[in-house]
Order: structure tokens, then C-alpha cells, then sequence
């Protein structure tokens, strides 16, 4: 009854159970064969908006920053933020949703020539001020841009044409200073702007040349090899400069800017926008970029009386103060300029966005037209808590920070599907080490040891009292720091170290001083009391002194640095 099967009812069951066992394998293909891999070399963009091209135009997050910054009428026009904030992206934004964008690179402007100008250092040691002279260059440029991309100004026929129209709607005495101004300046309209920064520079030395007369050359020669002048000559060239410096032709540019404000008027449907970036690299030398860009930032108040015309530029918060430390005069009064200021922030939901939109165009560029978003590949959870929570607080919430910690974890999935866990905890390690010496690159000029005296915090828990450093641990590290170092710095980190290590002030003292910079610079946050919550700098929720700081303050460390400082995570 029950006995053994012959070949031919076999070969029928098969061809029976062929149909169903070609279903069960497809839904068993279909259910564990994604259709995503992660590809070696696959990323979600570049750390710098230059190199994010294939992204910048397509994932582009709109914050509401970019209406401010098309609105002429609104007073906000230097952008602020910190490194990786979205600066650049955002100027791009607008250079590509303006029609009458002119883009002014610092590098373009031959201002190398001015730095290089033997005259003007010799001034400039002198303690001449040149600030009157830089806004004469930063206005002329500017007018002479606007002027000639407004009136297509690229011959002599249309110069002269140009000339005409405006004498036949200025043609007032006065505006005949103005006209004056044109005509000494028009011959250059169509030259490239470093001729007319050369041409400036030349016109002011030889007025300089012409002022203080034989005795300067010898003067300069005595001072460049190193003799020095007595303080009767100092006084009597720096007084004679100074009056040839003020006399530049400011008011004829006051007034050419009202001539420029009537001339747009003809035509209200005509906006211009003057866009400056990446002033923060080295364009020219440190000493003259900083008196340069505090006249940039003169020039952009003094340009609001043109109301067709928005000049935007982009400053890191780190280079806006040092500028403002390094030039403060007499009476100067920094709340003046906050009315210009668009500071840039970035809310959870934003960073979520950005994600969201970066994956997606990353997975469809090659696999499927459905939208996908970050939880399609990420984790359920990591220590319990939401993948993009855990990956959003271990950032500045900047977008470059977002961006590089999920490279860094695609970098670990090559050939896999999804993101896990155990990925993101390695990809951590590196990225946490990344933005730490990044940190360290971001805040150099200030603090050129901020990684030395980091070494304060390795091995803490997240979070302490400011008393739990103790202060023979302060004692030793400012000890080794002065000891490794043969050349006196001046930055406040290194400086204290020093007192320490000669004992002149108490470690106490020292732990305040480091604790304010970590601070600043978003290592920590502090909390004053109970009461209160944990303050980040970054957050702008308050502003505290070093000599605030009480040993009870509670200190927390920011969760980007856990793994590279070796933190004890709660």
C-alpha cells in the first residue's frame, strides 16, 4: 500500500510542484535581495558647497534665508555663521536665483598689489590710517561694477553714450562733483576690476610722493633695514600722510551713490546684487585683510542708501570678531552693525530634510523612482534612541557635519543595503576624531594650541563639576606645554600656561580661562546652576566670562568629541 514511489509518478509530482516552487523562490528573491547596494565610494555630497554640485542645485533646503536675501528693502546682508553652516550654499542660492547677480571673488581684486605696496607698509607702520582709503577701494569697485553691467559699459562708443544719459538726467551743479568723478575714472569702466585697484593705489602714492617729497625714500630705506626714526619724524610724515589719506575723493563717491540710487530708479524691475565670498582664506595677507574687510563692512552699511542694490557678503563668526578685536577704534560701537547681520541656524527638522533629500538622490540616481527617506536605511535605534537623534546631537547642527558623519557610515556599508548599527558606532570613531582637528583648524588663528589643552578633558565623564579637573593636572599639562615650546605665543591659552608654569597665578585661574575658551569654541556647555539648563555657544542661549566660571558649574562635553577625547558616555 504504502510502497515506494516508480520514476515516472516522481517525474510528475516535480512537473506538478515546477510552477509553485518557480513562486515560492521569486517571493523568497524578491524578500531578501534589496534592490539598493551601497557602492564603494558612494557619499551624500562634499564638506565644501564648491565640491557639492551634484547636490547644491537638487537638495537644497530652504531655511527662509534666502527671501531675506533677495529683498532689497531688508537690512540684513552679511551673512554669519560657522564654518559648514551653509554660507557658500546659500550665496550660490541666490547668484543662481538672480538674474543681475555680480559675483566679486577677493581674489580677483589685485589687492595683493596694496599689501605689497612698500609705501603703504611704511604707512601703515606708522600708524596711518588707511581705513578711508580701503572704503574709496571697496566703493569704486563696487560702482564701477554695478555702473557697468547696468549700462553694458564695454567700449569707448558706450562710454560716451552712457556719459551722455547721465548728464542728461543729473546735469544739476551738484551733482557736478559727481560727473567730474566719472569722467576722471571712466576711462577704466571697462577695464578688469585689479586695474582699477592698481590704479587707485598708484594715484595715492604718488600723492603721498608728492606730499611728504625727497625725504621719503630715504626714510623708507632707513626703516626697512632696520634703523629707526626719531619721534619728531614719525610725527611730522604720519601727519602729512594721514592729511593726503583723507583727502580721497569719499564725499565725490557719496555723492556718486546718490547718483547711482536716481539712475536705478529709472528702472524699479532692476535689483543688483553684489555677492563677496570665502574671505576667509588667504587672499591677501592678515594684517591688510583685516582693515580690508572692516572697510567691506563699512561699505555695506554706506550702500543701503542705493535701494536697487544689495551688496551680501559671508563672514565666519570666528573672523567677524577677530576683525572687530583687531580694529576697534575710538567710539566704536559694535550693536551698530547687528541690524546687518543674517545669522545662520539650522533647526532638527531642517537637518532632517536635508538628509532625507540627499539619500533620495542618492539612491535614485541608480535604483528606483519611489521617494526614500533616511529611515529606509538607517537603524530602529542605536542605544536606544532614534538613529537621527543620536547622529543630530553629535553635530553642531551644521549641514557639513550632518553630511560627513553619514559619509563616513556609507563608508563602512560598501555592498550593504542598510545602514546598522554597530556601522555607526565605528563610523563615529573617525568622524569624532575628523572634527576635532577640524575644530582645531576652524579656531588656529585664535587658539593655535586648542587640541594641546583639549587634553583637559580626555578621559572625563560627558558631563562633570568644573572642580573635578583638578588643578595638579592643570599645573602638570601648562608645565609640559611651556616646557615643549620654545617660542613665546601670544594667544590667552598659551600665555596663561605660561604664568602657571612660572607661577604666577593659581591653576585655578587657568581651569576658568580653558573652560571659557572650550566653551567659545563648542567643546562644552555649561550650566550654571541646577536651575538652568546646559548653555552651548553655538545655541546663543548666554554669554558668560571666564572669571564667571565657579568651581560647582556643572561642564558638559559636547557628544561629537566623546570618542575622540575617550569621554565616559552616561
Amino acid at each position: 500500500m504504502f510502497g515506494r514511489p516508480s520514476l515516472l509518478s516522481l517525474q510528475r509530482l516535480a512537473y506538478t510542484l515546477r510552477p509553485l516552487s518557480a513562486a515560492i523562490r521569486r517571493q523568497v528573491m524578491t524578500k531578501h535581495k534589496p534592490a539598493f547596494y551601497f557602492r564603494k565610494l558612494d557619499c551624500i555630497g562634499a564638506a565644501d558647497a564648491e565640491g557639492d554640485e551634484r547636490y547644491l542645485s537638487t537638495c537644497f533646503v530652504d531655511t527662509g534665508d534666502i527671501e531675506i536675501l533677495r529683498d532689497c528693502a531688508d537690512t540684513r546682508r552679511i551673512v554669519v555663521g560657522r564654518t559648514g553652516s551653509g554660507k557658500t550654499a546659500l550665496l550660490q542660492r541666490l547668484i543662481d536665483r538672480e538674474e543681475r547677480a555680480i559675483v566679486v571673488p577677493p581674489e580677483s581684486l589685485a589687492l595683493s598689489y596694496v599689501s605689497n605696496s612698500t609705501i603703504l607698509q611704511f604707512l601703515s607702520a606708522l600708524d596711518v590710517k588707511l581705513d578711508i582709503f580701503f572704503r574709496l577701494l571697496w566703493r569704486h569697485v563696487f560702482t564701477v561694477e554695478i555702473l557697468r553691467h547696468h549700462s553694458k559699459i564695454d567700449s569707448e562708443a558706450k562710454k560716451k553714450t552712457f556719459f551722455q544719459v547721465v548728464r542728461g538726467i543729473f546735469g544739476e551743479k551738484k551733482h557736478e562733483q559727481t560727473l567730474k568723478y566719472l569722467d576722471r575714472w571712466g576711462k577704466s569702466f571697462w577695464e578688469e576690476t585689479d586695474y582699477r585697484i592698481r590704479e587707485l593705489t598708484t594715484t595715492l602714492e604718488s600723492n603721498v610722493k608728492a606730499e611728504i617729497g625727497v625725504k621719503l625714500n630715504p626714510m623708507m630705506a632707513s626703516v626697512q633695514s632696520g634703523q629707526k626714526l626719531s619721534e619728531q619724524q614719525k610725527a611730522e610724515v604720519a601727519h602729512r600722510a594721514q592729511a593726503v589719506v583723507n583727502k580721497v575723493q569719499i564725499k565725490e563717491l557719496t555723492e556718486i551713490l546718490d547718483l547711482l540710487d536716481g539712475l536705478l530708479q529709472e528702472d524699479q524691475q532692476h535689483r543688483y546684487f553684489v555677492v563677496v565670498d570665502r574671505l576667509d582664506e588667504n587672499w591677501v595677507e592678515d594684517r591688510l585683510r583685516y582693515s580690508l574687510i572692516r572697510a567691506l563692512i563699512e561699505t555695506v552699511r554706506d550702500f543701503r542708501r542705493v535701494r536697487q542694490v544689495k551688496i551680501v557678503i559671508a563672514l565666519r563668526i570666528d573672523l567677524l570678531d577677530r576683525v572687530f578685536r583687531l580694529t576697534r577704534d575710538a567710539g566704536f560701537q559694535e550693536e551698530k552693525y547687528h541690524s546687518l547681520y543674517l545669522p545662520l541656524s539650522w533647526t532638527r527638522p531642517h537637518l532632517v530634510e536635508l538628509i532625507d533629500k540627499r539619500i533620495d538622490a542618492l539612491v535614485k540616481s541608480r535604483y528606483t523612482k519611489q521617494p526614500i527617506s533616511a529611515g529606509d536605511l538607517l537603524p530602529g535605534s542605536i542605544d536606544n534612541a532614534n538613529p537621527l537623534d543620536y547622529l543630530i546631537t553629535r553635530t553642531f547642527y551644521r549641514p557639513r557635519d550632518v553630511i560627513l558623519f553619514l559619509n563616513q557610515c556609507i563608508a563602512f556599508a560598501t555592498d550593504e543595503s542598510r545602514l546598522s548599527a554597530p556601522m555607526l558606532k565605528r563610523a563615529e570613531g573617525a568622524y569624532s576624531n575628523d572634527r576635532l582637528h577640524s575644530l582645531q583648524d576652524e579656531w588656529r588663528a585664535d587658539f593655535p594650541f586648542l587640541l594641546e589643552f583639549a587634553a583637559l578633558l580626555k578621559g572625563m565623564p560627558s558631563g562633570f563639576a568644573v572642580a573635578r579637573i583638578h588643578e595638579g593636572k592643570v599645573s602638570d599639562l601648562c608645565l609640559e606645554f611651556t616646557a615643549s615650546k620654545t617660542d613665546s605665543a601670544e594667544d590667552v591659552l598659551s600665555a596663561t600656561a605660561s604664568q602657571i608654569a612660572y607661577g604666577v597665578i593659581s591653576p585655578r585661574l587657568f581651569r576658568q580661562v580653558a573652560l571659557h575658551v572650550f566653551y567659545r569654541v563648542g567643546l562644552v556647555g555649561l550650566k550654571p546652576d541646577a536651575h538652568q539648563p546646559v548653555s552651548w555657544s553655538d545655541r546663543g542661549t548666554a554669554s558668560f566670562g571666564s572669571e564667571d566660571i565657579q568651581d560647582e558649574w556643572h561642564v558638559a562635553i559636547h557628544p561629537m568629541f566623546w570618542r575622540a577625547l575617550g569621554v565616559k558616555s552616561p
